[in-house]
């Protein structure tokens, strides 16, 4: 039978190009300035029971879950908007976004200069070159409102809260840094239900053990619909697997993903990617069910890295157009 991603992925593409609605104005461009124009769908509603072995992952094309994972990471895990401090093979996704460039060495200058002498510093050598940043946004809103610290805190410390949510869409924020990228796949809704799992037998009197089902919502505004039509999903259930690992190693109580809700405002495929589109409607999805393995024990949310994960996946023939991406 066909997978549900590969289900959702072949509804979504014959929507958009049977019952799309083109965008007149596009604010997006492609590299050579021309207005690239893209057809929509709005409101797509996508759900996975993970606990049962369906993930967000399709088989009519690959899908880059090393990529996916070194996102998460940035935003997430080293909380950082600086182009260098990303894995290199994610450099590509997020350069065309850059909208400042600095040197920490004449940063330092100007701050000994401007208060008359030297202040004691070290400069790594690998700083002295320029930086180049993608503005406050993204890993830099995490950081600035402890935005994973609040919600991992407050899961072990209030789990049946109504109100473990982390937001990126924030105002001040894009006040303050106007050219920042607007966050897409911005804010993620977690709830906790714990259930009896069995009875600790060899104890006297017996007793009973729980485990805890997190059950979480992505909410992204924007999907540049076949070229992160499992990447933004996929990374999200890492980013869940991740937080379910800290909890457990923190309360010794098992946290285990369950359901996971994917909403996206506007799925949207660019004029320039219609060759593409024709292409997937003719491939035959595979009777497999690509899957996410986190492998470690129960760690810190800070210290996973790419080793991990385990990524049963099959290998899928390369489209043969290069999907050029919109900015």
């Amino acid at each position: 039978d066909m997978n549900k991603a590969d289900k959702y992925f072949i509804e979504t593409l014959k929507e958009i190009k049977d019952n799309g609605v083109w965008c007149k104005e596009p604010r997006t461009r492609w590299k050579d300035g021309s207005k690239a124009y893209y057809k929509s769908v709005h409101q797509k509603h996508y759900r996975y029971e993970i606990d049962k072995g369906e993930f967000p992952i399709n088989t009519l094309r690959n899908t880059a879950l090393k990529g996916a994972f070194y996102d998460v990471e940035v935003i997430y895990i080293k909380q950082t908007n600086i182009l260098e401090e990303m894995h290199p093979s994610i450099h590509s996704w997020w350069k065309d976004f850059v909208v400042s460039e600095f040197n920490i060495q004449k940063l330092v200058d100007d701050f000994n200069e401007s208060i008359g002498f030297e202040l004691a510093s070290v400069v790594d050598k690998d700083d002295i070159e320029n930086k180049h940043s993608i503005g406050k946004t993204y890993g830099n809103t995490i950081k600035r409102y402890s935005l994973v610290d609040k919600l991992l805190k407050g899961m072990e410390e209030n789990p049946f809260s109504r109100r473990h949510i982390i937001n990126m869409w924030q105002e001040q924020q894009m006040i303050d840094d106007t050219k920042a990228l607007v966050p897409c796949a911005f804010m993620t809704e977690w709830y906790v239900i714990e259930e009896e799992e069995n009875y600790q037998l060899m104890t006297n009197p017996p007793k009973k053990v729980f485990k805890r089902r997190i059950n979480f919502t992505l909410t992204q505004r924007s999907s540049d619909f076949i070229t992160t039509a499992s990447i933004n999903p996929s990374q999200y259930v890492m980013l869940a697997m991740m937080v379910c690992n800290h909890l457990t190693s923190k309360t010794g109580i098992k946290h285990y993903v369950g359901t996971f809700v994917h909403n996206v405002g506007d799925s949207h495929i660019y004029d320039r990617h219609f060759n593409a589109l024709e292409e997937l409607l003719e491939r035959k999805p595979l009777d497999i069910q690509p899957t996410i393995e986190l492998v470690c024990k129960p760690k810190d949310f800070y210290s996973h890295t790419i080793e991990d994960f385990k990524f049963n996946v099959p290998k899928i023939e390369p489209l043969k157009e290069k999907l050029e991406i919109a900015i």
